[in-house]
């Protein structure tokens, strides 16, 4: 059985405990996760300095985080992928706001600030990208897009796949960016369930 990484004084307290955690559920310790999710876990901190939250509270799936952890994180692999790296973090960050995940929208604030050079401009996409009227004429078409397969993805229609391949997009990197929004519609769930608290880096 997993155990919650709280203190000794917290342990007595099961309500405090879920207060003072970075999720409602149980978070795992690392020595508890099966081998690839722990591997991938030391990856993340190799690369940003530490683990962010997410991963360790989605790492209560087991499992399944791991194999969720390999679909997202190709996903947004800078070095690989059909769409421009710039072009999947629009996608994923204004699918993050839309879906009113704020961790994935403080998260993605940042990345997609990273991507453009220019951490205010990746902020104001992160919180509404209608008022953002610098945002090119590709990168609204994709935030519109990524929109709609968010909130009305019944409503999605032939037009809006010719206003993508208007954008000179080929079908299989159409299909890529339905990859990155509908993988953030799940990890957006997960967590908004969890209610994943932002890290620290965040505000640092």
């Amino acid at each position: 059985m997993t155990e919650t990484l709280t203190s000794p004084s917290e342990s007595a307290t099961p309500h405090a405990a879920a207060v003072d955690s970075i999720s409602r559920l149980t978070v795992p310790e690392p020595d508890q996760l099966p081998a690839e999710l722990a591997d991938q876990l030391r990856s993340l901190e190799r690369q940003l300095g530490y683990i962010p939250n997410w991963a360790r509270a989605f790492a209560l799936g087991g499992g399944h985080a791991a194999r969720f952890n390999t679909y997202l994180l190709a996903l947004l692999d800078p070095n690989s992928g059909l769409l421009p790296y710039v072009d999947r973090e629009i996608l994923a960050t204004v699918s993050s706001a839309e879906n009113g995940c704020s961790y994935c929208r403080l998260n993605h604030a940042q990345s997609l600030g990273s991507a453009i050079g220019d951490r205010r401009l990746g902020t104001r996409v992160a919180i509404d990208y209608r008022e953002v009227r610098e945002l090119s004429a590709k990168h609204r078409v994709l935030a519109e897009f990524a929109s709609k397969l968010s909130l009305h993805p019944n409503e999605i229609d032939d037009a809006d796949i010719e206003r993508l391949r208007d954008l000179g997009l080929s079908d299989a990197e159409i299909f890529e960016a339905v990859h990155v929004v509908s993988a953030f519609a799940a990890a957006n769930r997960f967590s908004i369930f969890l209610q994943v608290t932002p890290d620290d880096q965040f505000f640092s």
